[in-house]
């Protein structure tokens, strides 16, 4: 697992180091209604962005899984509930076939 983090993680990082360097020139974000303006590298732009990107995405991912973790939710309940009720009757049905060990057999009439 190790070495395959590594085979990914490697090469995207040197990708990303390049598009860096060759992406260094400067960029101006105008913020218009505060009038503002500002002025960094393009590579800081495009990574912002993607990450944004990223950022929305998995919110939105999250948030469509939204019902399936209820139902996951609402089936883990269940199970519980059942599974104390399999025990209750176990130990019910383990009690009655006790007292009828204990019992003495019936005399005949």
């Amino acid at each position: 697992m190790t070495r395959l983090r590594w085979l990914i993680t490697l090469p995207l990082a040197i990708v990303l180091v390049v598009f860096a360097v060759n992406n260094r020139g400067v960029a101006e974000f105008d913020l218009w209604p505060l009038g503002l303006v500002v002025s960094w590298p393009l590579f800081v732009f495009v990574f912002l962005g993607v990450g944004a990107g990223l950022f929305f995405g998995w919110f939105l991912a999250w948030i469509s899984g939204a019902p399936a973790r209820k139902l996951a939710r609402e089936r883990r309940a269940r199970l519980r509930e059942l599974e104390h009720k399999v025990e209750t009757m176990q130990t019910r049905l383990d009690e009655d076939e006790g007292a009828r060990i204990a019992r003495p057999p019936a005399l005949p009439e």
